[in-house]
Formats: structure tokens, sequence, C-alpha cells
């Protein structure tokens, strides 16, 4: 799954953004040309896994708390039926 995101000065590309450890390229692209950049093998879980574990052993801040799986789940449930199918529970 490929992910472009494009501004007023160029874009820049992840060729494979949800599994980094396939594909860690990010191309950025500007009227200047084009430069590919190596984020790192590591796969997303671990990036995860890390930040769960700082927050429990280091106390430091999680980045995400319960209001924003609320907003997370709320958009889903808009989806599915946007998407024809029915929510979970439902039928």
């Amino acid at each position: 799954m490929t992910w472009t995101i494009t501004g007023d000065h160029g874009s820049v590309m992840a060729p494979c953004w949800p599994v980094p450890h396939l594909d860690d390229r990010v191309v950025l692209t500007t009227s200047s040309g084009s430069r590919e950049e190596f984020l790192g093998r590591r796969t997303s879980y671990t990036y995860q896994l890390e930040a769960l574990a700082g927050s429990l052993r280091a106390g430091e801040p999680f980045g995400i708390d319960v209001d924003d799986a609320v907003a997370s789940m709320t958009l889903v449930d808009q989806v599915y039926p946007a998407a024809g199918f029915l929510l979970r529970g439902a039928g």
C-alpha cells in the first residue's frame, strides 16, 4: 500500500508504509529532483511495544488516550454502513 502526500513544494511517497520492515524507503520529490531516504527496517509493531513499555516502565506519555480510541471507533462505526457493511453486533 503506497501513500503519497503532495504539498505546494513537492511530494513524499512511502511505497510500503504499513510494513516498513519490508520497504523502509521514503521518496521526496521537489522541483529540484527526487531523493530516497531510508528509515530503518524495524517493524511498526516494535515501535508500538517500545511506546507501551516506556509508558509502563518510565511513566512516559503514551501519545494516545481513551478519547482517541473512542474517536477512532466512532469513525469506524460511520465507515461500515457507508461501505455497505453491518455494524459489529448488528444482525
